[in-house]
């Protein structure tokens, strides 16, 4: 192994260590399989991953998990991994959605700095950050994780992402998770001319969200849809309470008493 220019000295015990916990590729490391490959207790394990940390040979991720540092790397403090990737060995079982989901699938052009994750573990905030890369995370329902969701590898990971059709419904259950409903109605304006609208209502029906059902309603309307099938779905999904097209978004606006909905941010054609 070569050094790093920007990293600190190896003694030759840390030249061991590393050869030891990367040598057959490994892209990662915790404190517990640290000390299992190296033979030590987990705190001997968690100084050893520290000291190399703080060389610049390994970038900590959060707590107990570390990034290997490419040799070649300019700067070993910003040095990152795939977000996809990251996220998957932070909060399995999970899947990415939202607007991340909407570009994989070429559903938008428009790039966010942050990756929307769903995750059957319990979730303190929705804001995180791992090696500088930021997240919006959100908990789901383990049962949630059953449906809607395709494959992608990341390096020697299988990560879910959910597909087409659940990346447009969640969307519209939590426009937050699109960027807003103008982003999220141009999301559905892309998915609907290339894609089957029964999968979408398959979508809804399984998220079981009235408000999703009443935005669709609502959006297809404003855009100036012609789709009968998803309106009359939509219809038999009304309920008598009022909600708001944009919940991140004041609570003004025109009511649409066919939709139950205020209108409280302009979109249409």
């Amino acid at each position: 192994m070569s050094m790093n220019a920007e990293a600190g000295g190896l003694s030759s015990g840390g030249r061991r260590d590393l050869a030891v916990l990367f040598g057959r590729g490994e892209r990662t490391v915790t404190v517990d399989r640290a000390a299992a490959a190296l033979g030590v207790g987990s705190a001997e394990a968690a100084k050893r991953l520290a000291a190399l940390a703080s060389r610049g040979w390994l970038r900590r991720v959060r707590r107990g998990l570390y990034l290997s540092v490419l040799v070649a790397a300019p700067d070993p403090s910003a040095w990152t991994e795939d977000p996809w990737y990251l996220a998957d060995l932070v909060w399995s079982p999970c899947y990415v959605t939202g607007w991340s989901a909407a570009n994989h699938w070429s559903l938008t052009d428009q790039v966010f700095r942050a990756t929307v994750i769903a995750t059957a573990q319990r979730v303190r905030r929705v804001e995180q950050e791992l090696a500088g890369s930021p997240y919006l995370v959100h908990h789901v329902d383990a049962a949630q994780l059953e449906w809607g969701l395709e494959a992608e590898w990341r390096h020697d990971r299988r990560i879910s992402v959910a597909d087409p059709a659940r990346t447009v419904a969640e969307m519209l259950d939590d426009p937050a998770l699109g960027g807003g409903i103008r982003h999220t109605a141009e999301v559905l304006d892309t998915f609907l001319d290339g894609n089957d609208s029964a999968a979408l209502l398959d979508g809804l029906e399984r998220i079981g969200s009235g408000a999703a059902f009443k935005r669709l309603g609502y959006l297809i309307e404003s855009m100036g849809l012609d789709l009968p099938t998803v309106n009359e779905a939509c219809e038999g999904h009304v309920t008598a309470g009022y909600i708001v097209l944009d919940p991140s978004m004041p609570s003004r606006g025109a009511r649409s008493t066919r939709w139950r909905l205020r209108a409280n941010v302009e979109v249409g054609s």
